[in-house]
């Protein structure tokens, strides 16, 4: 049986954590290891408990996004989810460039909440479906500015391979077996793909590629799911 995925949980509401809780324990899936209020706080239970996900506010004491970008930079094999009222776009960018792989709002049900924990234990990313679409958005203007329609044209065909699995959500492991070579050489074909268009994390990668699949069918706005 798979052994369940390890949770801390950081939030100042202690009522909104609560409920949290709740419902990962009521799922049998999710083993909460850790809560707190703060960024200290949440910075030292990463430490002590090393757990599979932490989920961060962005507005508890301290700043949620400075807590992710000290975890991420310490113990980068932590996954980082950012539960928020936010839905700012310079919020979303900024916690997705600080290591977060998951941006979820407050008010979302609980299988949206254990689908979030899973996706990024799986080690893909998940952005709840309105910030997806709107961080799409943004994405297609920075495109547009940048003209990364020819940046994308020049990737070698092997990049231009890595970066179309990107977009169809698939992990470094599963793009490493379809195309038969080692993870060591996705993670530099993705490390090029981010120097090359000018992103900053894989999400914008994966963003990118759906976009740029969606124009070469034909336009029309694309339907992103949670998991990227």
């Amino acid at each position: 049986m798979q052994s369940a995925i390890s949770v801390i949980v950081a939030d100042d509401h202690s009522l909104f954590r609560m409920g949290v809780i709740q419902a990962f324990s009521a799922s049998g899936k999710i083993k909460v290891v850790g809560e707190g209020a703060t960024k200290d706080e949440a910075i030292a239970l990463t430490e002590q408990c090393q757990p599979d996900v932490i989920l961060l506010d962005i507005s508890m004491p301290g700043s949620g996004i400075a807590a992710a970008r000290e975890i991420r930079q310490k113990w980068p094999e932590v996954k980082i989810v950012m539960l928020t009222v936010s839905e700012e776009d310079d919020d979303v960018l900024e916690a997705l460039e600080a290591g977060a792989t998951g941006y979820l709002l407050k008010g979302s049900m609980a299988p949206d909440l254990i689908s979030a924990v899973q996706t990024v234990a799986a080690g893909n990313s998940y952005l709840s479906s309105n910030i997806g679409m709107r961080l799409y958005d943004v994405i297609r203007n920075v495109s547009a500015g940048r003209k990364t329609d020819s940046l994308v044209a020049k990737l070698s065909a092997k990049e231009a391979t890595v970066f179309a699995l990107i977009g169809r959500g698939q992990t470094n492991r599963q793009i490493a077996e379809a195309t038969g070579v080692q993870i060591k050489t996705v993670k530099f074909h993705v490390s090029r793909l981010l120097a090359k268009l000018g992103l900053r994390n894989r999400v914008e990668i994966a963003l990118l590629a759906q976009q740029s699949a969606t124009d070469r069918m034909g336009g029309g706005t694309s339907r992103l799911s949670g998991q990227i």
